[in-house]
């Protein structure tokens, strides 16, 4: 993930904007998006205090003489305890009325035309149809009114009135409605004595109590929705404890959720997003300045209303940039993409790139674009391209594109391929969201990866060269890192020393692989000792040791909590069915219909099949292994029953169809041979259904 702002800069910070876009989308089975506004958005709107100020602005209201400097030192460190302390100087009456001068009413007029306002408000136009505000003022309810069309409506929903609501209703409005939650509370106007905002110890207390729908409400929001806050800071002890607990009590299914947070440009922000990743299921979407809030709203506005997608036969910068602001390899969006048409876009993303390779001169900006567009589609094509086709359609792609660089002649290479600019295209705080050195460096290891080991080419080993010299040249470079990791990562076997180097380079997508990597050659040694038929058929990974399965359903299931961290989907689907393999089948149904369900939701109802499969198939090995004395023949209609009974509508037509024998089964029959032979006639036997 390093660069700043990593929102625009960094391939998986762009995939994240195109996850909470998905979630934003109107008519699909998505999960839907809701946002979780805090202070800072009332700072942008109408520069509002925030928590530290707003406790220093009360005590100056209650004419309390303090040293507003060492009174910030405590409120950071304890920042409910240090309203209470205020409230108990003050009095309630002296309190509530120092809040009420710290936060005085302000006309929505300017804070409607703030950029932040008007994001927010294409939003809700566009479908998020529930906020949940920490905030006292009513200020973006003005906006709302203020901006969004005459036939919304904005319904007002009180703390003290949560009880009044069932929570299906208080989540679900009707059209052209948009309910904000004000979970904290509001500030009475003058002369009203109303309940107590949420800003000290005590009053908080109050709110989590027993009978409070405050914990359900904030629980329901984790487990059922895509939560995206903004302003938030995420010190709400509450807030935390709901995001773990529903992590912990769904930690297969439950959805990611997102938060914009300020980007420090070092790897404190690698593992600050390594820490709300993996204890809360928040991702963060770093900016580095304020004002970008609003463009990550508003990109993943455009990405939700499907503005930017381009066509087959847009130009191929046009499609390049595309393909890279929905993210990397593992973006839904960019699956579906390739995989639309009756040509399908992966073809015509081909035959575009040949044509232009062949082509008597190459424009830089063409041939970047031809490199740009490869390195996202050299991973659909291993996922989706039979066995026999995928590695010669790949290489042949990449290597026209690798001899077209000799036509661009020596200026426009030497402008190009600029060593600094590549050993600086993945530090820290590099800042440029160009895209040209990242290109580049993800081209050139592509040497490694889709040429595979051994002597190549000339034109091969010209590029492994010149990444040789990124790794000879760079010192502690993260390019220099990878660069020099990229011979080992994929034509090594994987080890634990290997992993560890990948880690140190911040690879993460390829910490997953590595990760995943050592768990499957694991179990292969462990299948290859374990041949024995047992009373007529070969024993299953179920049929294994207790105390072996407990270990590798462990190993398994660290990975998959890892690929979840990293943002690594298909390797954590094909961890969650490797961890299958060693549990009881009627657990192992829940745990992968549970998965399912996820993978769905996500991609708004067009999931992608590598996974999807992947998980069919270990619902297929559960189910089979239950039915040992079954005939294949007789099971697979069962199973075509069941299976729908189980996942609703699976996705399916001849080229899934065609990858589900070459591709999908191939390679799950080293891990389960019965399993993936059904899959076979499954999926044959429901394409003539569909048909």
């Amino acid at each position: 993930m390093p660069g700043v702002p990593a929102w625009q800069v960094t391939p998986h910070g762009r995939r994240s904007l195109s996850e909470v876009a998905t979630a934003a989308e109107t008519d699909s089975q998505a999960a839907r998006l809701v946002l979780l506004v805090g202070a800072g958005v009332d700072q942008s709107l109408n520069h509002r205090p925030g928590w530290t100020d707003l406790l220093g602005d009360v005590a100056k209201a209650g004419d309390v003489h303090v040293n507003r400097t060492e009174l910030n030192e405590v409120s950071n460190q304890w920042p409910m305890e240090s309203a209470e302390a205020l409230r108990i100087t003050l009095g309630p009456t002296g309190y509530t009325d120092g809040i009420r001068k710290a936060v005085p009413f302000i006309p929505g007029d300017t804070a409607a035309a703030t950029p932040l306002a008007k994001a927010i408000t294409r939003l809700v136009s566009g479908g998020v149809s529930l906020i949940v505000s920490l905030n006292y003022t009513d200020d973006l309810i003005d906006v709302l009114r203020a901006n969004l069309p005459s036939e919304f409506g904005v319904r007002v929903i009180e703390r003290t009135e949560l009880s009044a609501w069932p929570l299906g209703q208080l989540f679900q409005p009707p059209k052209n409605q948009v309910n904000v939650l004000r979970l904290h509370g509001a500030i009475p106007f003058d002369g009203v004595v109303g309940e107590p905002v949420v800003l000290s110890r005590s009053t908080y207390d109050a709110a989590l109590s027993a009978d409070s729908p405050y914990r359900a409400i904030l629980s329901r929001l984790f487990e059922d929705y895509v939560v995206l806050s903004v302003g938030v800071s995420w010190n709400d002890v509450a807030l935390r404890d709901a995001a773990a607990t529903v992590r912990r009590k769904l930690p297969i299914a439950r959805p990611m959720h997102y938060a914009t947070l300020q980007q420090v440009g070092t790897t404190r922000d690698w593992w600050e997003q390594r820490a709300l990743t993996a204890s809360y299921g928040v991702r963060p979407l770093y900016y580095k300045e304020h004002e970008e809030v609003a463009q990550i709203l508003d990109s993943i506005a455009d990405m939700a209303a499907g503005l930017r997608t381009p066509a087959a036969d847009s130009p191929l910068e046009e499609i390049a940039s595309w393909l890279d602001d929905v993210g990397d390899y593992e973006s839904r969006q960019q699956s579906s993409w390739f995989a639309q048409g009756d040509t399908p876009n992966w073809q015509a993303m081909v035959d575009a790139i040949r044509r232009a390779c062949d082509g008597d001169s190459m424009d830089p900006g063409v041939w970047l674009a031809c490199a740009r567009i490869e390195s996202h589609l050299r991973h659909f094509l291993w996922f989706w391209l039979p066995i026999s086709d995928r590695s010669a359609t790949r290489k042949t792609l990449w290597t026209g594109i690798a001899r077209s660089w000799a036509s661009l002649g020596l200026g426009a290479q030497s402008e190009l391929w600029n060593s600094d600019q590549l050993q600086a295209a993945l530090s820290w705080r590099s800042q440029s969201p160009a895209s040209t050195s990242r290109a580049l460096l993800q081209f050139a290891i592509g040497a490694h990866e889709v040429m595979g080991r051994g002597p190549q080419a000339p034109v091969v080993e010209e590029w492994r060269n010149r990444l040789s010299v990124l790794a000879h040249t760079g010192g502690s470079s993260i390019t220099a890192k990878r660069s020099g990791l990229a011979r080992q990562v994929w034509t090594d076997p994987a080890s634990p020393r290997l992993l560890a180097e990948v880690q140190n380079a911040y690879w993460e997508g390829i910490e997953a692989k590595v990760a995943l990597d050592l768990v499957e050659m694991r179990i292969k040694d462990e299948a290859g000792a374990r041949t024995a038929v047992d009373h007529g058929r070969s024993p299953t990974m179920r049929d294994w040791p207790d105390s072996l399965r407990a270990d590798l359903f462990g190993q398994c299931d660290h990975v998959r909590e890892l690929a979840r961290v990293v943002g690594s989907t298909r390797r954590e689907v094909g961890a969650i069915v490797l961890a299958s393999f060693f549990i009881p089948a009627d657990q192992a149904e829940g745990y992968l219909i549970a998965a399912y369900r996820r993978m769905t939701e996500m991609s708004a109802g067009r999931p992608e099949p590598t996974a999807t499969w992947a998980v069919i198939i270990g619902l297929i090995a559960a189910y089979s292994d239950q039915a040992s004395g079954v005939e294949d023949a007789r099971l697979v209609p069962v199973l075509c029953e069941w299976l729908q009974d189980k996942c609703g509508r699976i996705p399916l037509d001849e080229p899934i169809a065609d990858a589900v024998e070459q591709v999908y089964a191939v390679f799950w029959k080293r891990f389960h041979p019965r399993a993936a032979e059904l899959a076979v006639g499954v999926a044959k036997s429901l394409l003539a259904t569909a048909g």
